[in-house]
């Protein structure tokens, strides 16, 4: 899949440009609803699939004082999609300027005229032109004298409620993190680079990865979480235009500390994680770690041997939780 953030670098291809437009932000079931039809229809007709999102997000730049944490960095957002087959995901900087441009601007200068929209895909709550004036059925309204379709995606329930990146959002605040994989199709995930650390854990027996975390991502509570960690190698750095690949790689059983180390006088955020059965070199490797489960919340111990006895509690319950996982997976 190429991730482009020009309108100039997107591809020309097939019979023309089948879009979906959204914030895209966690990629989650609603968001994989259009996505996957946003790819049959493509396929249907011989055009290209494009996926039209923006970086950064829009409340980031409108109302950067409230704005939430984002759910994905831009490359993993492009990896999902990826997976589910879209061809080109244009992630349009958001400025000022852009925010400006009308509905009827935003379909005519951009959609018609730039990215020669042949069908338009979005979501019912779709906003769109300054202030967030032209809707969903603007969108129909405006494209129709134009001979192009658009597509209104209605709501995907799950757990009762519309999925969205705001329920996602609180899922994951309060720790559930199992809600949000119900929401997201896919477990929650964080990502980053492991780093040297004091390397007291394995002094413990307990000998844990120290992932330097990406920046501005939504962090669920502190605390001791079930994990599975993926080993992807090398860290990559991405640099639009560019060819996107989803990676992969061996995978773990683990724990993980998301916390402040409280027992051991820490006074930075660490997250820290034990993978368990295994023995290798992880500096300057790249891992992608799901949260799975929210086993209890961190707290001081006593002394190091309270620590280790609980570690060992963990370590059971943890191991449990995999089990029954992989169980209900298989």
């Amino acid at each position: 899949m190429e991730l482009v953030t020009r309108i100039a670098d997107v591809p020309v291809r097939g019979t023309g440009n089948i879009i979906a437009i959204g914030k895209w932000d966690g990629v989650h079931l609603a968001h994989q609803a259009i996505l996957r039809a946003l790819v049959a229809e493509a396929r249907r007709v011989g055009g290209q699939s494009v996926a039209v999102g923006f970086h950064p997000l829009p409340m980031q730049v409108l109302r950067p004082e409230v704005a939430p944490p984002a759910l994905q960095t831009l490359e993993e957002r492009a990896e999902v999609m990826a997976q589910l087959g879209v061809e080109v995901h244009l992630a349009l900087p958001f400025d000022e300027a852009f925010a400006n441009l009308t509905p009827e601007e935003f379909v005519h200068q951009v959609l018609v005229g730039q990215l020669r929209a042949q069908q338009v895909m979005v979501g019912f709550n779709n906003t769109f032109g300054r202030g967030g004036k032209g809707t969903a059925e603007t969108m129909r309204q405006l494209c129709a004298p134009l001979g192009i379709p658009v597509h209104i995606f209605q709501p995907v329930r799950a757990d009762g409620e519309n999925v969205s990146s705001t329920e996602v959002r609180f899922a994951v605040a309060k720790g559930r993190m199992q809600a949000a994989a119900r929401l997201l199709g896919r477990p929650y995930s964080l990502r980053g680079v492991v780093a040297h650390g004091d390397k007291r854990g394995r002094t413990l027996g307990y000998p844990t990865a120290n992932i330097r975390l990406d920046e501005g991502r939504l962090l669920p509570p502190h605390g001791v979480y079930t994990a599975r960690v993926t080993v992807l190698g090398e860290p990559r750095r991405v640099q639009p235009p560019v060819t996107i690949t989803p990676r992969t790689g061996p995978a773990h059983g683990a724990m993980l500390n998301l916390g402040m180390r409280p027992t051991v006088g820490g006074t930075e955020l660490r997250c820290e994680v034990h993978l368990f059965d295994f023995s290798g070199d992880l500096y300057g490797q790249e891992v992608l770690v799901e949260l799975l489960d929210y086993m209890r919340p961190e707290r001081p111990f006593p002394n190091l041997d309270a620590l280790v006895a609980q570690l060992r509690e963990d370590e059971r319950a943890a191991r449990e939780c995999l089990a029954r996982l992989q169980g209900t997976r298989g």
